[in-house]
């Protein structure tokens, strides 16, 4: 035990508490890439089954699946925070990293529209791990570096999809059957959780390293109180309810979720109304993920060093694209594929940064320190039903009806985050 005690010591002093961060960073990312694919898959194998004749799944089916699993993600959120806060982040993202990997063999193995839903529901109720790897984050990395961190996560999130997207597509050009594409990333999942274990810890204080720090406020100049930090969770709440940015904030939410979730339509867009293969629909749709990649090099880079009235601009004319982009692909039904596959570019472009930079910025600013979790969790959950309403919408609406209302969605998020960065609350 004693020998066991010393070598372990040996290995963490001799590795600096950076390059631990840089080894629990990796955990993190490689967890939630992980997740990622597994969602993804189930996805974009949906132009792939609706050719299976073993199978009752359509373009309706398809639609209350991704409904379902988005209520799923939902409960997710909140389950997944309360878990980590009782059982401890490495604990939760294990179990659930595990159970996302069951749950995609499972969807690989069913046959009925009912057992199909039934799975991706739970294998979407499992994905929901942010709550868990941001309190890993907070845990081991200084305050300084939260910025840096959390933009490479989301890039993360967006290479991880565009990496996913890509790599189902191969497979589905190349004949692999969709439930074969389906098992590969569950394999791939657990072969990383077995490697999170060796690199990822709680906290650097279980290697005997130093806690991350966290900003001191300077005695020379006190910091102004934050109106919501003396109150409890109810005066919070009504004063939430009292006050109109909030509310506009709300609709930038609700409306830019539900253009975002045009990201997951994109593959039965190119299936159905261009008349791809399984295959290239999934090739082409990759183009809006890695969009957003751009944007957020972009949009991260920039976005801090512009003032107020520079930032409104700029959010703007990314929404004045999106609203291009919609309209494009509203007012010709029998466009190019070529032109879609730019206009998908273009959309995942224009979109991303408004949706992840501003909202996001509101959430930590207008909570305050106490507050800022009520606040996100209720912005965030207006965010996910207006994505299910969408998916519903998908499911029953022509194309063309669908993309109209999605027009309406960017000309909402437009004026409503436009009237956020014009205030005194933008950031």
């Amino acid at each position: 035990m004693t020998a066991s005690t010393s070598t372990k010591t040996q290995i963490v002093s001799a590795m600096s508490k950076r390059r631990w961060q840089w080894l629990a960073f990796l955990g993190l990312f490689l967890g939630y890439w992980g997740s990622v694919f597994c969602r993804t898959a189930t996805e974009a194998v949906m132009p792939a089954m609706m050719q299976d004749k073993t199978i009752q799944f359509d373009k309706r089916t398809a639609g209350t699946m991704l409904a379902c699993g988005n209520g799923a993600f939902i409960l997710g959120k909140i389950l997944c925070g309360v878990a980590s806060e009782s059982f401890g982040g490495t604990r939760v993202l294990t179990v659930s990293l595990l159970l996302v990997a069951f749950f995609a063999i499972a969807y690989a193995r069913v046959f009925t529209a009912s057992m199909l839903i039934g799975s991706y529901m739970l294998l979407k109720l499992f994905t929901a791990i942010w709550p868990a790897i941001t309190k890993l984050l907070s845990a081991w990395f200084d305050k300084q570096d939260y910025g840096k961190v959390l933009g490479g996560m989301s890039i993360g999130f967006q290479a991880g999809s565009v990496i996913a997207t890509v790599l189902i597509g191969s497979m589905l050009s190349r004949g692999l059957h969709w439930r074969t594409v389906v098992t590969i990333p569950a394999v791939a999942m657990v072969m990383i959780v077995c490697l999170k274990q060796f690199i990822l810890y709680e906290s650097p204080s279980k290697l005997g390293l130093a806690p991350a720090t966290r900003e001191t406020e300077s005695p020379a100049k006190k910091p102004q109180d934050h109106p919501m930090d003396p109150m409890s969770v109810r005066q919070a709440l009504v004063y939430m309810m009292e006050t109109p940015v909030f509310w506009v904030v709300a609709v930038a939410s609700m409306a830019l979720s539900g253009v975002f979730e045009l990201q997951i339509f994109m593959p039965l867009y190119f299936k159905e109304a261009l008349h791809l293969t399984p295959g290239q629909a999934a090739q082409a749709a990759a183009l809006a993920p890695a969009g957003a990649i751009v944007s957020l090099v972009i949009g991260g880079g920039l976005y801090d060093r512009l003032r107020r009235q520079e930032k409104c601009i700029m959010i703007s004319t990314f929404l004045l694209i999106t609203v291009m982009c919609i309209g494009t692909l509203w007012q010709y039904k029998n466009i190019d594929v070529k032109l879609a596959v730019v206009v998908a570019f273009f959309l995942g472009f224009s979109v991303t940064t408004p949706f992840f930079l501003p909202i996001t910025i509101f959430y930590m600013s207008f909570g305050g320190k106490r507050h800022t979790p009520t606040v996100t969790g209720i912005l965030d959950c207006l965010g996910s039903l207006a994505a299910v309403v969408m998916d519903n919408l998908m499911g029953s609406f022509a194309w063309k009806d669908l993309f109209a209302v999605q027009l309406g969605c960017a000309v909402a998020g437009l004026v409503s985050l436009a009237l956020l960065l014009s205030s005194r609350h933008s950031t």
